[in-house]
């Protein structure tokens, strides 16, 4: 397995989405795919903007960012369900290493892939220094989860159980006076 910067990035080599740590055992990886989407997107946009100005620009991950990262995935990986001995998947490679699951849920790794840090990478040709120079590029993750609250549904629900009790109160008075 080759470590990877945010699980599709390794330097010298094609980089593709879905490399090592990218699958999910509690959701959909469309979740996942569509924050690398996102991630690739804005690296190929300066190699195209300096190819739209006539030049080349090379974006390629500094090792040493890929094996710390790599380190802290598999620093959490190693306490979870996946890296139990007894636990034998194909989550594992023969030496026991867990190089195909993320370590956490979908929204922190949204997070994680919501922004570029360019001074993790090695960045060169025309341009380089453009690019540099921004620090760190942002943008909005795609949300999917609710954004409701537990505090605003039982809000809700106690409003609704509030006027069915009133509206079967009005009722029963209402019948009552008519009988009267």
């Amino acid at each position: 397995m080759n470590p990877c910067h945010h699980h599709y990035q390794s330097p010298h080599k094609t980089n593709l989405p879905l490399g090592p740590n990218t699958n999910l055992g509690h959701n959909s990886i469309i979740l996942m795919i569509e924050a690398q989407a996102l991630y690739i997107n804005t690296l190929i946009s300066k190699v195209k903007g300096a190819k739209s100005k006539g030049g080349k620009l090379r974006v390629e991950p500094k090792t040493t960012v890929v094996e710390r990262y790599n380190r802290e995935i598999q620093s959490r990986l190693a306490e979870s369900a996946f890296a139990d001995r007894n636990c034998n998947s194909w989550y594992k490679n023969e030496a026991g290493l867990i190089t195909n699951n993320w370590a956490d849920a979908v929204i922190p790794y949204q997070k994680r892939t919501s922004y570029i840090n360019w001074n993790d990478y090695n960045i060169t040709g025309p341009g380089a220094a453009e690019v540099k120079a921004e620090g760190t590029t942002k943008w909005a993750r795609v949300v999917e989860e609710t954004q409701v609250s537990n505090t605003a549904l039982l809000a809700g629900l106690l409003t609704t159980a509030g006027a069915v009790a009133a509206g079967a109160l009005y009722r029963n008075s209402l019948k009552a006076m008519l009988r009267n």
